[in-house]
């Protein structure tokens, strides 16, 4: 156990104390104990204290008994985590049941607060390109002048004829380990560029940092102009953000990944899903609405020989398919659905909602929206976002992995930014505003791509990776890559509590 405290720690790029340790060895869970800790830090220190550790007890104290002052059953979303499949997070389901009342009752509360569809300005020129990273840098770099861990904030070009401590803000342009195990990042503003060593000896070596992200790091240029950084801060999500629990007891489901017309599509378990929530028990009858996060249909030669794997090789009867499957079932369902990377829409991010020829095969309950999207259901707000930037993150940082999505969903939050690394997999349209910045704090952030399923909180979001409807396919299998299909988290909006049912 004291092994996996100490990955968790290098992870985080942080130490700690022998005292504190011994502490949370003692205790029943030390690994979920130490996480609890340091996500509800809005600073990690270089080293963790037993002093730190006590104070997160004592806040954490607080907010419980504040919780039980005001009667209302507390979320079961934050603090728990599910990838392996379990039929349900037990107590969640019954809570959720519990408090459930039919959706029927409440009236329609929807509202799209950001999307690109029929916004899109970008031909792709270098001024396109100027404008989109301009955009990045002023929107993620304003966030973090309001840091107060930043001291002494200059731009690069001042930073480099000063030798005291300073900060600085930057873009990353490049990001190396080097023999002796420092890593090596060159930050650039709008003012110049310069090397910064975040050295082997200090936890700043394990930061995971990539091209394109918007960081803060604190340190002084040496005599061969190299800036040492003492410590390193991103934009984040403030340690004070809750869920707003709606005034309205209504609940959504989350699904994924559907792949209608692929040889694997899971219909049988995707007709037993449809009967429950047509006529199931009451947490069927409290789900109002339902977000789609993308992959809708298998789409056409998306990856090396899919035609093998088609059970419908035209993508309009892809999309006619998947419309049936939509019309069966209940109309007091509001259905809202995004693109994925296999949908006919443009590859490139942020993507516009299908085209009107394709909505025009869903009944009038269907609300087809771009990728990402940020709505506010009842008064909670939910980012939409298939999710393909998590193959570019999975690869820049060793320490993530598509068997744990919910690892990446953190470090996007943390970055404020779904897909930071431009260049790579997942492609990116130069528009003159980056929608790919978080620069509203969801409460609820949705992700699919993977094909597994998840629920967490960090820093007050609920954090749902939702599942898929198809079984494993040759390419997953040649990938190494396990589904866990047919699975619906379910958000309780008056509540935050969140269950996952299994089909």
């Amino acid at each position: 156990m004291r092994q996996k405290l100490l990955e968790l720690l290098a992870k985080r790029g942080t130490l700690i104390t022998p005292d504190a340790a011994d502490y949370l060895l003692r205790q029943t869970n030390p690994v979920d104990h130490l996480t609890h800790v340091i996500d509800g830090m809005q600073q990690v220190p270089l080293v963790i204290t037993l002093q730190h550790i006590m104070e997160a007890e004592r806040l954490a104290m607080d907010a419980a008994a504040r919780l039980r002052v005001t009667g209302r059953p507390m979320a079961l979303a934050p603090r728990t985590e599910l990838t392996d499949g379990s039929r349900f997070l037990g107590p969640a389901m019954k809570t959720v049941a519990r408090t459930a009342e039919p959706a029927t009752n409440y009236e329609d509360d929807l509202v799209v607060l950001r999307d690109i569809t029929g916004r899109s300005t970008c031909e792709g020129t270098l001024d396109d390109f100027s404008k989109y990273f301009l955009n990045r840098f002023k929107v993620l770099s304003g966030m973090l002048r309001q840091r107060k861990d930043l001291p002494s904030l200059v731009d690069i070009a001042k930073a480099k004829r000063l030798t005291r401590e300073v900060s600085v803000i930057g873009m990353v342009a490049d990001a190396r380990v080097t023999k002796n195990g420092h890593k090596m990042v060159v930050l650039e503003d709008e003012t110049d560029k310069i090397s910064v060593l975040f050295p082997a000896s200090t936890p700043l070596a394990q930061a995971p940092v990539v091209t394109d992200q918007v960081i803060g790091v604190v340190g002084t240029v040496n005599s061969k102009g190299l800036f040492v950084a003492t410590n390193f801060i991103e934009p984040d999500i403030p340690v004070n953000h809750h869920f707003p629990r709606s005034a309205d007891n209504v609940s959504i489901a989350f699904l994924s990944d559907t792949h209608v017309g692929s040889k694997s599509f899971l219909d049988e378990r995707w007709r037993k899903f449809q009967t429950w929530i047509s006529d199931g028990d009451e947490v069927a009858r409290s789900i109002k609405y339902v977000v789609v996060g993308g992959d809708l249909v298998d789409g056409i030669g998306v990856y090396p020989r899919q035609d093998e794997d088609l059970a419908i090789d035209d993508i309009y009867a892809q999309y006619e398919a998947f419309a049936e499957l939509i019309s069966a079932l209940p109309t007091r369902l509001r259905i809202v659905m995004i693109p994925g990377n296999h949908d006919a829409v443009r590859p490139a991010e942020p993507q516009p909602a299908l085209t009107e020829g394709v909505r025009k095969l869903f009944p009038s309950n269907v609300l087809c929206v771009g990728n990402p999207c940020l709505l506010r259901i009842h008064g909670v707000r939910i980012l939409a976002y298939h999710g393909r930037s998590m193959d570019d993150l999975v690869s820049a940082i060793p320490s993530l992995s598509y068997a744990r999505p919910l690892d990446a969903m953190r470090e996007m939050l943390r970055m404020r930014h779904l897909a930071p690394i431009y260049g790579g997999r997942t492609p990116i349209a130069p528009e003159a505003q980056d929608l790919l910045v978080i620069d509203e704090v969801p409460d609820i952030f949705l992700t699919g791509h993977v094909h597994g399923v998840g629920v967490s909180e960090y820093r007050g979001v609920t954090l749902i990776n939702s599942s898929a409807w198809q079984s494993q396919t040759s390419y997953q299998k040649m990938r190494n890559l396990e589904p866990v299909p047919a699975r619906v988290p379910i958000v309780n909006l008056s509540t935050g509590t969140v269950a996952v049912k299994e089909f």
